[in-house]
């Protein structure tokens, strides 16, 4: 069956009413250096089910891990069957844009449950209705902490900030040239106190700050807020690991008029890297300024619960420059997963899950430190992941745990010069002592550096 099953009348007709005498002559603009001057290189069509069947074998080449060490930004963690049962019902298939909230109450239900669990987990009072990712929720968190702040046009980025994160935030700020990102140094681990209140003055708008940050360390967000505030600036906090918010104090609480970053933990997998699951809350005040939708609760004229969508226009929509960003197709599907562990989870839950987390990134530091390669590096608290430095080689490492199924740490030195010959590993609740105890079994076999 053709993709687009038009006959040849039609498509002589529509070629004519746009005046080419072929379909080729449409891309025209396209230099002839670029075209493709072949038939693709594809299989001959089968069946579905052979289809299948050569998907499954394309499939089965992919390594499969018993155990993975492996966290900076995607962590595996349990996700219930129940959600994957739960997000097939019926209710959650109503328009996929809510303009029409008459008919999309399903879907504006779920997202203003989304918001309520998203504040509770930040301290804050207002959140939208979810983001691309992480790196895109910082961007959005700068360009309105830009907003709010008015004729401020500076945002400090502490270096404990995940790389891919900066690297998204210098892509985005590029075009504005009116708009600067400096950064703010480490120290010990963490942001350097004395060279963030050397760079603070008049024109910081914001400073971003990793709770925990990219080395696993707890940034005192306390301690961070005073200075910044004092300064006429706002703290924004940047979480990729949304398993802490169980562990740490909420971010809001803290002192923090802002929280980003990555929620994918919650009711969803890596997958090879997404779909991953931005968040932005803020304080009450500056909700005026926050991009996307956002989700209000509201009676109809009988009395009887609803939801639609609030603080928004469709003027919005076509304001260009001047709008916030227009972000109407968030990760819905990915927040409804969300949504649902957080359900089924409940506070007690994950805190359960957070501490869990905790305990076996402890017990993985302890047995890593017996081995005589393995040395502490910036001696700070922790969630689920850590440095230590290694003085074998990283490669024949490497090599020995996917020979054994195994996905060791992350090589800092490809984000961090400063810590070439360190790794970044990280336990979660899936890691059992036998994985541990395999982990540094091998480890210990590999031969020391000469």
């Amino acid at each position: 069956m053709r993709y687009l099953p038009s006959s040849p009348t039609e498509d002589r007709a529509l070629l004519d009413i746009i005046g080419v005498p072929r379909a080729e002559d449409l891309l025209s603009g396209i230099p002839e250096a670029l075209r493709l001057k072949r038939e693709l290189d594809l299989p001959t069509q089968g069946s579905e089910q052979e289809v299948a069947w050569q998907m499954m074998g394309l499939a089965n080449k992919n390594t499969r891990f018993c155990a993975q060490f492996l966290g900076a930004g995607a962590y595996d963690h349990f996700v219930p069957s129940a959600i994957d049962a739960m997000i097939s019902r019926q209710e959650w298939f109503t328009a996929y844009t809510p303009y029409q909230p008459e008919i999309s109450q399903g879907t504006l239900q779920h997202i203003f449950e989304y918001q309520t669990l998203i504040c509770d987990l930040t301290g804050l009072e207002v959140t939208n209705a979810s983001l691309y990712d992480g790196g895109t929720a910082c961007v959005e968190a700068a360009l309105m902490a830009v907003r709010v702040a008015k004729k401020r046009n500076t945002v400090l980025v502490s270096r404990g900030l995940h790389p891919l994160y900066r690297e998204v935030l210098k892509t985005n700020f590029a075009p504005h040239e009116d708009l600067h990102l400096v950064e703010v140094a480490l120290k010990d681990g963490v942001t350097d106190m004395a060279d963030l209140q050397a760079k603070l003055n008049g024109d910081v708008a914001a400073v971003m700050v990793g709770y925990p940050n990219f080395l696993g360390a707890v940034e005192d967000l306390t301690a961070l807020a005073g200075p910044i505030h004092a300064a006429g600036a706002l703290l924004v906090s940047v979480t990729q690991e949304a398993f802490a918010f169980g562990w740490f104090e909420a971010p809001g609480k803290a002192g923090a008029d802002m929280a980003c970053g990555e929620a994918m933990s919650l009711g969803n997998k890596p997958n090879f890297g997404g779909p991953f699951l931005g968040f932005l809350a803020v304080k009450d005040a500056h909700k005026r300024e926050i991009p996307g939708r956002v989700v209000g609760q509201t009676k109809d004229l009988d009395g009887r619960t609803g939801y639609v969508l609030t603080l928004t226009a469709r003027e919005q929509h076509i304001r260009r420059d001047k709008a916030t960003s227009n972000i109407c197709s968030n990760q819905g599907l990915v927040a409804l997963r969300a949504n649902i562990f957080m359900q089924l989870a409940g506070p007690e839950g994950l805190k359960g899950l957070a501490e869990q987390n905790a305990a076996k990134a402890q017990y993985l530091r302890q047995r890593l430190l017996e081995l005589p390669d393995m040395q502490p590096v910036d001696d700070q608290p922790f969630f689920n992941e850590f440095v230590l430095r290694y003085t074998g080689d990283y490669a024949a490492l490497q090599e020995a745990c996917l020979k054994e199924s195994l996905l060791p740490g992350l090589d800092l030195g490809r984000f961090y010069p400063e810590y070439a010959g360190c790794i970044l590993w990280c336990a979660t609740e899936l890691h059992t002592r036998q994985m541990i105890e395999s982990l540094v079994e091998i480890l210990a076999r590999v031969p020391a550096t000469v």
